[in-house]
């Protein structure tokens, strides 16, 4: 079946699944596109200004980012035509270098950008140490590119190019961004065009030029290239082909299930030619594929540049695009076959070199041997690796801040003691064995020979148990004490009998001591996480958990941990680090820089890492899900000197504490909403009885205004005025108390909902009816759809709703302008929306005008008493739908909207009835 379709002809929900995510994706992310020469001078620079200008042609926003003309008249006539982004200047070892602004293309944020020599090597003190991580954040954030490259930058065939050319590339960049790239144009020209351009000076100048053409650019060498640009162009359409063909299967065949690979590398230089060939045998198959290295309890103690070569090799693979892991145990195949057996892996590449080692591929403890002889019907793949007879110094740490245990001075030390004092245990029972001699007889000397070789073996490992062995059997025959000891060939076969007997029971004492070692290591591990786990469960409130998290690092993994968190009203401004009085404060620029970039892309940063990697700690986002709630910024930490897997536990640790910190803020947020619940009952009840007992005097004084105004005779018109004004403030003030009684009544619950059928129109009148004070003469238009089902509300609140609405609106409009009502609905809700011409509502409260006493002063009159708009919001609520409010764009005013659900009609009665 293929990868869209199962068996049964149904689609696979898996396959859809992926299908919307890489879709997702790719809308979030912006397009690639990449020019791709064989080698510089073919014109993928001239190719791509010419490009841009044909998209600014077509009025997009084209700007060009950095661009490398290398003083080709025609290239640079290409690039003034198009706006330019100034360099960023950057100060290096007392001159300034000029590089690509990274900062400033964000803030610009241009349609598309023209990026230039995407495998160049940032200046020291920028942000990315390469062009293409630059790339990648901006891909990152929307934009869209257009790049050049050339062949011999790609990492997959970085060797290939070396073997052709002789020239061995210092800048690479990672075969994913070719396989991303939205679109990759071949940029091609014949050999001897190439040539003559590199005559005539038009790719390099001078000297340069004539060196370039004895030695890089030969025709063999570029024929060479060539051919593997238009193979990778061939892969690249084959693949576009192959994805068409799954997500359309009408128009070609259907493909098979997917093969995976595993490849598992060790510390061996030669493995890179592994990984390199294990990508292209991958892409070939069209595969996923794994690389794995296993870490015995003898590895844990290798030399540093063994650790450097096994994690230069893993971040080869992750270049690649190979997912990578480091496994621990003590049996190297076992491990690779149940790691194989959970990722359902087809075939195992290995590697073999070519020395004595591959004629004793069929020997049982060797991994060949065990991968061949297993149950699982797993392909094992033997690639030959060719022998570095020697690595230059600039390639032998490609990751200088590699991740595992170092073979220490000081462990270097304990073990040649080791070794000394079995050396000298030999001697002593040589010399216990000649004064017992005559006692102990021929096997008991043996015996005791095998004795103290076996307690050695205890103590010391495996070689310290054969050193005792063979110094003690050396010395009793070197220095004449062989009394009586045979050395005929007997002896000297239950000699070999007793050494084959000591090292199998060194080997056994070996295996159970780095089986303890590896135990103690997951116990560590694992205990160190439940220390943490549970100081953080008995932590409170944020800074409870994240003191906990500091005091706990420090004690358990001896690192000093600070956080960098966004503000609590937003995670867009500036983060703030805890605890701010720290001694790390000192180079606070770039740490927050770190942290934010760190916050913002959900990746590593700082030591260790390729972003920001000079400062002198490492940051780790803590992710709940896929939100970032801060960011880990460690410091005091020796890389070099961490146990095995130290990164990805780190990351387990900081995961931990977004956890504990997410469940902080909830709680957090539940409290005050518990608290605001309980002070609103309080208001509510406060609110309630005030105005019940302000219910009866104001009816009074409203009573005697009134009955004065109609008796006012013999009265001044100063003294009508203030009589007029007594009973306008007494009625306001009289609705004011109506509104509090009422939301009072709909915040308790008491209120219950009467609903009825009931059309849109006679609401409208009687709400027409009750605004004509306060919206005295106002222009009033309605535009009602024909279809507009009747509403099953609570006729009497709906008409509050509408009254409160109309009466803001025309509280804040002027007077010369009219008030809209348009109403529609859907298949699910009915919406009505109340549309003014006033003033709008400031920015950033259009939330915050629908909570009680939330008011808006209008710049000419008076505001209401913030009530209104909360009584709406509240009855909106109970009815089940949802209330908001937006600016106009195009001229001033206000919309404010509401919905109540939409339900199925009653009947209509049939006649007679």
């Amino acid at each position: 079946m293929s990868t869209e379709d199962r068996a049964d002809g149904r689609p696979d929900p898996d396959a859809l699944l992926a299908q919307v995510q890489r879709e997702e994706e790719a809308r979030r992310r912006g397009r690639l596109k990449i020019f791709l020469g064989a080698a510089p001078g073919v014109g993928k620079t001239y190719a791509m200004l010419r490009y841009g200008q044909q998209e600014a042609a077509k009025g997009v926003d084209v700007l060009v980012g950095i661009v490398e003309t290398h003083q080709r008249r025609e290239t640079q006539v290409m690039a003034d035509a198009l706006p330019t982004l100034p360099r960023a200047r950057i100060p290096y070892r007392h001159i300034v270098l000029e590089e690509f602004d990274l900062d400033a293309a964000l803030d610009r944020r241009p349609e598309l950008l023209l990026l230039d020599e995407l495998a160049h090597s940032n200046a020291p003190g920028s942000r990315h140490k390469k062009r293409w991580q630059d790339l990648e954040e901006l891909l990152d954030a929307g934009f869209s590119v257009a790049t050049t490259v050339n062949i011999q930058h790609l990492e997959s065939v970085h060797e290939v190019v070396q073997q052709i050319t002789g020239v061995q590339v210092q800048e690479t960049i990672p075969d994913r961004l070719i396989q991303r790239a939205d679109e990759v144009i071949l940029v091609d020209i014949s050999d001897e065009d190439l040539l003559q351009r590199l005559k005539e000076g038009k790719v390099y100048l001078g000297e340069r030029g004539q060196h370039a053409m004895t030695h890089f650019f030969r025709k063999g060498n570029l024929i060479a290239l060539r051919q593997l640009a238009l193979r990778l162009a061939a892969d690249r359409v084959d693949l576009e082909l192959r994805q068409f063909r799954q997500q359309n299967p009408e128009e070609g065949q259907r493909g098979g299930s997917r093969d995976r690979l595993l490849v598992a590398v060790s510390g061996r230089p030669e493995d890179e030619h592994l990984v390199r060939a294990a990508y292209h045998l991958a892409t070939a198959q069209r595969a996923d594929w794994l690389v794995v290295h296993v870490d015995t309890p003898r590895g844990l103690l290798q030399r540093p540049q063994t650790q450097a070569w096994i994690w230069n090799h893993l971040h080869l693979a992750e270049q690649l695009g190979a997912e990578t892991a480091r496994l621990t145990g003590v049996n190297i195949g076992a491990e690779i076959l149940a790691y194989a057996r959970l990722r359902d892996v087809t075939q195992v590449v290995l590697g073999q070199t070519q020395g004595l080692r591959k004629f004793l591929w069929w020997w049982p403890g060797s991994l060949t041997a065990h991968l061949l002889n297993s149950e699982r019907g797993i392909d094992v793949v033997i690639h030959p690796l060719p022998v570095k007879k020697s690595v230059p110094e600039d390639r032998r740490l490609r990751n200088k801040q590699y991740l595992g245990m170092v073979d220490t001075p000081l462990r270097r030390r304990t073990r040649n003691r080791a070794f000394v004092i079995s050396g000298g245990l030999g001697l002593a029972l040589s010399g216990l064995a000649w004064s017992l001699g005559a006692y102990l007889g021929f096997a008991g000397i043996f015996m005791l020979y095998m004795l103290g070789a076996v307690g050695a073996a205890l103590r010391y490992g495996r070689w310290p148990s054969l050193i005792t062995f063979v110094a003690a059997v050396v010395s009793y025959y070197s220095f004449g004490l062989n009394r009586g000891l045979p050395t005929t060939f007997g002896s000297l076969a239950y000699f070999a009998l007793i050494l084959s007997l000591i090292l199998l029971i060194s080997q056994l004492v070996a295996r159970s001591h780095e089986q303890e070692l590896m135990a103690r290591i997951r116990e560590r591990r694992a205990r160190n996480l439940y220390q943490l786990v549970q100081a953080l469960s008995g932590a409170r409130g944020i800074e409870g958990v994240l003191n906990a998290s500091i005091e706990k690092l420090r004690q358990t993994l001896d690192v000093t941990a600070a956080f960098w968190l966004p503000p609590t009203d937003s995670t867009s401004g500036a983060l703030q680090m805890f605890p701010a009085s720290t001694e790390l404060e000192a180079p606070q620029r770039n740490l927050r820089a770190a942290a934010r970039w760190s916050f913002l892309n959900k990746k590593n940063a700082g030591m260790s890492t390729d972003t920001l990697a000079e400062l002198p700690a490492l940051f780790m986002p803590m992710l709940s899900g896929e939100r970032a709630l801060g960011v880990m910024m460690l410091s005091n930490i020796d890389l070099r000197q961490a146990p095995v897997d130290w990164l990805r536990f780190l990351e387990t640790v900081a995961r931990l504490i977004a956890v504990a910190l997410d469940s902080a803020q909830a709680s957090l947020q539940r409290t005050e909403a518990d608290v605001r619940l309980r002070v609103e009952q309080l208001q509510n009840a406060l609110l309630g009885a005030v105005s019940h007992d302000l219910r009866t005097p104001l009816a009074g004084v409203l009573g005697t205004a009134t009955t004065l105004q109609r008796n006012a005779r013999g009265l001044t018109v100063e003294e009508r005025g203030l009589l007029e004004n007594i009973r306008e403030q007494t009625e306001k003030m009289e609705h004011t108390v109506d509104r509090i009684l009422h939301m009072a009544a709909l915040q308790s619950g008491r209120l219950r909902l009467q609903k009825e059928w009931v059309p849109l129109e006679d609401l409208l009148v009687t709400v027409r009816e009750q605004i004509k004070t306060v919206c005295t003469d106002r222009p009033f238009q309605v535009r009602i759809s024909r279809d507009l089902p009747l509403l099953h509300v609570d006729p009497q609140l709906i008409v509050q709703v509408l009254t409160n609405l109309l009466e803001n609106a025309c509280r804040y409009t002027p007077s010369d302008r009219g008030i809209e009502l348009e109403a529609s609905a859907d298949d699910t809700e009915i919406k009505v929306c109340v549309i003014d011409h006033g003033y709008g509502v400031p920015p950033g409260r259009e939330e915050e005008i629908f909570l009680r006493f939330s008011q808006v002063k209008p710049p000419i009159g008076l505001g209401g008493s913030g009530l209104g708009l909360a009584i709406c919001a509240a009855i909106i609520e109970l009815h089940g739908g949802r209330i908001w409010v937006r600016n106009r764009v195009v001229v001033h005013g206000a919309v404010f909207c509401f919905t109540v659900p939409r339900e199925t009609e009653p009947p209509m009665p049939a006649e007679g009835d």
